[in-house]
């Protein structure tokens, strides 16, 4: 690839200022003030205080300020509760009893709302089964200013990874909890789409794609406004902020561990993905292939120095990336004491049916959660609105119809070599299944997850592999043609549609 047709510096720039201006276009409202789930920004806070809990959820809509209340917190509380009107949504809890013997435990009721003798039992933090009556096993007069009450409080923590309260961090220490998470989303939306055009370029350059650098735009349009990450990126809030985060270093990491060239910087950004979105764990599994498979050939032709050379590069990507485990681990630990729990178990303070009888991962979740990620469509009506979604979400195929160009046979380019595959064609081939294994990994732990992504436009949770997939669609489809390009324009239609209504005209929503 001549020089020239490298991505310069000033068109990623005006890529990533394109991409920002109609993302803050379409928030338009939303990014006059900080999300109502504020949950990333009191994270922030809470580890500049030196604190991996916090006590936000006790305050609600009508509390008065307190002396060392944060600039901007009451406001943050308002919004998050409708002024009163709401509970706290996804702050996860749970019970610290003290037992009349002396004896503290922590952990949760998780029958605490049914009627029959299970309601007295409590599930530890740390794995016991214990059966406690609060009002006659409970030592009272732990708290002075209260002496007769039972020694009985709630600990709340916020259960998402914690990266995105890492890095926001300094702009919380500056403006508390005036922190605007809706511009900070879109930004990374924004620099998602220049990391993806870097990636496509260089992609170009090394004769592995044959887009020129207009389809590269085309392709680069696609993903910003033609997938879930549209409606994601422009509203801020705990949930979409982390997926946002997550494909921006899931593309950073794809474009340091594509051919295994920079191991330790692919485990650094890996790690960081993890610790923003926790199924970006499963994309683990692409750095070691293309160490295993260097220029398409198992260990590079090479045998035992190949191996020699492959295990060296993994190993060198082990290690920034074991670091970040293990800090996650006690980060886990610290809270929960268990280094495997990030939290979501005790949500509503572990009283989810789902999650309490049958966990956060099991088959019994798949035939929803296959509808909500591939089958659900748009239901049709004869009276307005006239198309209706269901909060469940459509399926990405409905959400990206441009993903139709993956169902034909791989498209070749007139300047291939004829007869035996090339050099470039085996690396090519050998890319396309190392991503095709990764979108498999990251997608199938999500099938069997408690929850489908409740209360979305589109299959969210998508967003998670969508960086890899958008490398086996740019590998696989080789020419954009007309075809392909009209449904491109029909995914951007309907991203547009659900960029514009999800959260605000509910009308077209159904539960």
């Amino acid at each position: 690839m001549p020089h020239r047709q490298r991505p310069s510096w000033r068109r990623l720039a005006l890529v990533g200022l394109a991409v920002a201006t109609v993302y803050a276009a379409t928030s338009g409202k939303l990014l006059l003030q900080p999300s109502p789930h504020f949950h990333f920004t009191d994270l922030a806070n809470s580890f500049l205080h030196g604190r991996v809990d916090t006590d936000t959820p006790r305050r609600h809509g009508h509390s008065r300020p307190q002396p060392g209340d944060p600039p901007g917190y009451l406001e943050a509380i308002r919004r998050a509760t409708d002024g009163g009107k709401n509970g706290w949504n996804d702050w996860a809890s749970y019970r610290v009893l003290v037992l009349k013997d002396g004896q503290e435990v922590r952990g949760v009721f998780p029958y605490l709302h049914e009627t029959t003798p299970r309601k007295q039992e409590f599930w530890t933090v740390d794995g016991k089964l214990m059966v406690i009556d609060v009002n006659r096993d409970l030592k009272v007069g732990c708290d002075p200013s209260h002496p007769t009450a039972r020694c009985d409080r709630v600990e709340y923590k916020v259960s998402f990874p914690p990266f995105p309260a890492v890095v926001m961090m300094p702009v919380v220490a500056v403006l508390g909890y005036h922190t605007n998470d809706v511009i900070l989303t879109l930004l990374f939306g924004a620099l998602s789409a220049m990391l993806l055009l870097w990636w496509l370029a260089r992609l170009r350059r090394e004769g592995l794609l044959h887009h020129s650098p207009g389809d590269q735009l085309w392709l680069v349009a696609m993903f910003a406004f033609g997938t879930v990450a549209y409606y994601c990126a422009i509203r801020g809030a705990v949930w979409f902020t982390a997926l946002t985060m997550g494909v921006t270093l899931h593309f950073a990491y794809l474009l340091a561990a594509q051919g295994a060239r920079r191991p330790m910087l692919a485990g650094l950004l890996f790690g960081l993905g993890v610790a923003t979105r926790t199924p970006l764990l499963f994309a683990g599994v692409f750095f070691p292939l293309e160490a295993l498979f260097h220029n398409g050939r198992w260990l590079g032709g090479d045998g035992r120095d190949g191996a020699m050379a492959a295990a060296r590069k993994i190993l060198l990507f082990a290690l920034p990336a074991a670091a970040i485990g293990v800090l996650l681990a006690w980060f886990n630990y610290a809270r929960w004491q268990n280094p495997l729990e990030f939290g979501h178990f005790y949500l509503l303070e572990g009283t989810r049916a789902t999650t309490r009888d049958h966990g956060l991962f099991n088959f019994y979740f798949l035939n929803h959660n296959l509808s909500a990620a591939f089958t659900n469509l748009p239901r049709p009506s004869a009276a307005a609105p006239y198309l209706q979604i269901t909060r469940h979400g459509l399926g990405i195929l409905a959400c990206t119809p441009a993903l139709f160009a993956l169902f034909g046979s791989p498209t070749r380019h007139p300047t291939d070599e004829a007869g035996p595959a090339s050099l470039a064609e085996v690396r090519r081939r050998s890319l396309v299944r190392n991503l095709a294994i990764t979108v498999f990994c990251v997608a199938a732990p999500a099938l069997v997850y408690q929850n489908d992504g409740w209360q979305q436009f589109g299959y969210r949770f998508a967003l998670d592999f969508w960086p890899a997939l958008m490398g086996v669609f740019a590998l696989r489809v080789g020419h954009l043609s007309r075809r392909v390009k009209a449904l491109i324009l029909l995914a951007i239609l309907v991203q547009t549609f659900g960029a514009v209504t999800f959260g605000r005209m509910e009308w077209f929503y159904y539960d």
